[in-house]
């Protein structure tokens, strides 16, 4: 497995190199993801029945923090991919198998429930529309959110996730966004409802049971996690790699320029003591952040390893750890952000570029503070904890 983290940092100068083109394109172009998949890292989650290494969590977080440090919607697009390659293998056997006939095929998603869902002979009729869907011009298959109608086992509406493949959509251009640009995170658009057979659907409450379809097929524990549990490692581990790059940039940054001082001649700025806090400060937010990533991942792997999943204690205070860690890694670069003047507005500068997408990502849904700090707080004071997990 450390092979693919060595991979990962072979390609991290050439992220780096063409960052500021992938925010302009608002995409990752197919070279890089070419690449990326060149180098195995997308196989690292993948079943091994379907040519996959089955790989561990904490080398999940280690290479999407490696990919983050040259660029964050890079890393952000191969942790869907990856991800998404751990999803598809909890689905039942005949969904993987034609999944993965091609072995190459990535998956996206987009899982609020949108649209319209039927019930018909043999499966669902669904269509509608869905947003924010990362990486989705370089995807062959779709997981989109659906409410399955209410039945005689189920009197209300059923949230669900539909596995779709791309021939059945087409992808609007709606990413237009301040943070995170080079995600290609669109629209998935079914204007005309299409037919899922019924293998091709999974409601939320089983995708989170640990005992999803594919957790029949597939011996390691790796299939009986979470998602609510686990998936978010996908979105927190991103903006601790942008945090160390971007500290890295200040680095350089700071060590050749001048900087103007009231009253007086220019100083070299890495004389100046603010500067020399915000490299302190924001080295030491990113590492407690990454150490925390790290510590609780290597116990997932440890306890799958054993044929264990990880307790709903746990899980709750992953969750709170998730958000904690994206909270910090955007501090760490605002620290840096605020003692480079007017430097920092600089659209050039990789540094800004780091300020937008950290607190963009800190601001998902899933890692938000107020809601799995609280849901933390809950469960420590002994009530029953309101959220994800």
């Amino acid at each position: 497995m450390n092979a693919l983290l060595d991979r990962a940092r072979v390609l991290t100068p050439l992220l780096k190199e063409r960052a500021l083109q992938t925010e302009k394109d608002r995409m990752v172009s197919a070279e890089i993801i070419r690449a990326i998949a060149d180098a195995g890292i997308f196989r690292l989650l993948q079943p091994r029945r379907f040519g996959g290494l089955e790989g561990g969590f904490e080398q999940f977080v280690r290479i999407n923090i490696e990919l983050a440090r040259g660029c964050g919607s890079t890393a952000w697009c191969a942790a869907i991919a990856m991800i998404h390659n751990w999803v598809v293998g909890l689905y039942p056997l005949e969904t993987q198998e034609e999944v993965w006939e091609d072995r190459a095929a990535l998956i996206c998603g987009s899982y609020a429930p949108s649209g319209t869902c039927e019930r018909v002979a043999g499966g669902y009729r669904i269509g509608g529309r869905w947003s924010f869907a990362s990486n989705c011009d370089h995807s062959s298959w779709y997981i989109v959110g659906t409410l399955v109608p209410p039945d005689e086992d189920h009197p209300k509406p059923t949230p669900a996730w539909a596995l779709i493949p791309r021939s059945d959509a087409r992808i609007e251009d709606t990413w237009y966004s301040s943070g995170m640009a080079g995600t290609g995170s669109k629209t998935i658009a079914v204007a005309e409802p299409v037919f899922v057979p019924e293998h091709h659907l999974l409601s939320i409450a089983t995708i989170n049971s640990g005992a999803a379809p594919g957790s029949r097929s597939h011996p390691s524990a790796l299939y009986r996690l979470t998602f609510t549990g686990a998936a978010p490692y996908t979105l927190c581990s991103v903006p601790v790699g942008i945090a160390l790059g971007a500290i890295e940039d200040f680095l350089g940054f700071a060590r050749t320029r001048m900087a103007a001082q009231p009253g007086g001649p220019p100083r070299p700025m890495r004389e100046l003591e603010q500067v020399q806090l915000a490299i302190a400060e924001a080295s030491a937010s990113v590492d407690g952040a990454m150490a925390l990533l790290l510590s609780d991942s290597a116990t997932v792997d440890r306890e799958v390893s054993q044929g264990q999943v990880p307790s709903s204690d746990e899980r709750i205070l992953f969750r709170h750890n998730h958000a904690y860690a994206a909270r910090q890694a955007a501090h760490s670069v605002s620290a840096l952000f605020d003692v480079m003047g007017a430097n920092a507005g600089d659209l050039a500068s990789p540094i800004q570029r780091a300020w937008r997408d950290t607190h963009l990502i800190a601001h998902h849904l899933s890692l938000s503070w107020a809601l799995t700090g609280s849901m933390y707080g809950q469960a420590q004071l002994g009530m029953t904890p309101r959220g994800l997990y």
